[in-house]
């Protein structure tokens, strides 16, 4: 490696070698519905949004929350697809909470999201790849509250990092598969 400061000078390091880690695929968490106006945790969902062009393997990927976690189904997000992924009681047509837009991946992992649903006092959740965090919802929002019955917590901009200011802080309408209301 070689390096000029804004004098001119010029320092060069010894050769070294070092692995760079396989990218992480192109995918965000997007919404989670932790308050299910339907019954929980059978209705609660995090969804998914595959960024990229390409389509992307989700064999080998983890949802986890702060007790426990599930590992993803061999399924495959299409380019700018929605997946969600719900616990295997899942019901798409219950009729409390919205349906998915048609199209939407399901993907269904054990009886609860994570170690036990999700808490509606606000809960980390994140989209792991072995060790390494591919995308997470910090759980910066209670949803508690009444008002928060079958409303999501929303990705502002859905290619935005992983802050508290990217996520919205008052009730939306749950859109599951659909993208930001």
């Amino acid at each position: 490696m070689t390096a000029t400061d804004r004098a001119g000078n010029v320092v060069a390091s010894s050769p070294l070698a070092f692995e760079t880690p396989p990218p992480l695929p192109p995918l965000a968490i997007t919404e989670v519905l932790a308050n299910a106006a339907g019954p929980e945790p059978a209705q609660e969902y995090v969804e998914l949004r595959n960024l990229g062009p390409d389509a992307v393997s989700l064999s080998g990927l983890r949802l986890e929350d702060s007790k426990g976690g599930d590992d993803l189904p061999a399924e495959t997000l299409a380019p700018d697809g929605y997946a969600l992924v719900v616990a295997s009681g899942y019901d798409a047509a219950q009729g409390q909470d919205p349906a998915p837009r048609a199209g939407t991946l399901l993907v269904r992992v054990d009886a609860r999201l994570g170690a036990d649903g999700l808490a509606n006092g606000g809960e980390l959740v994140r989209l792991m790849s072995g060790d390494t965090v591919v995308s997470s919802y910090g759980g910066w929002v209670s949803v508690s509250a009444g008002s928060w019955s079958g409303k999501g917590v929303h990705r502002l901009v859905q290619s935005a990092c992983d802050r508290p200011d990217a996520w919205s802080r008052a009730p939306l309408d749950a859109t599951p598969g659909a993208g930001p209301p």
